[in-house]
């Protein structure tokens, strides 16, 4: 079964890079800093983070961490140049497809 938080979380993974690419601060900031707000809620949600865990969060395993510095670090590396109005969405499009499959095979390796 596939996680259900794994689309949106994709998803807003997508857009923050995007967001980070295209915009100077305070935007930026305020983007991952959502960013990091809506993993802890869907966390809490999906009762991945409570008071009493029973056993380990729920990850991924590393390589989720790796992808997102990548794409992480070349959205900061587009930020200012002049092909990041169009390599900025393009890159959070390349992040939403890229996190979304490697946690869907992921899944499907763990059943």
């Amino acid at each position: 079964m596939v996680r259900n938080s794994w689309l949106p979380l994709s998803a807003i993974f997508g857009v923050t890079i995007s967001v980070v690419a295209m915009t100077d601060p305070p935007w930026s900031v305020i983007m991952v800093v959502a960013f990091i707000l809506f993993v802890v809620m869907q966390g809490v949600h999906y009762r991945q983070i409570r008071r009493e865990i029973q056993g380990k969060l729920a990850t991924a395993s590393p390589g989720a961490g790796i992808l997102g510095a990548v794409f992480g670090g070349a959205a900061v590396l587009v930020h200012g140049s002049p092909i990041a109005l169009w390599a900025g969405p393009v890159l959070g499009l390349i992040t939403f497809v890229g996190t979304y499959l490697y946690l869907r095979r992921f899944e499907a390796g763990r059943a």
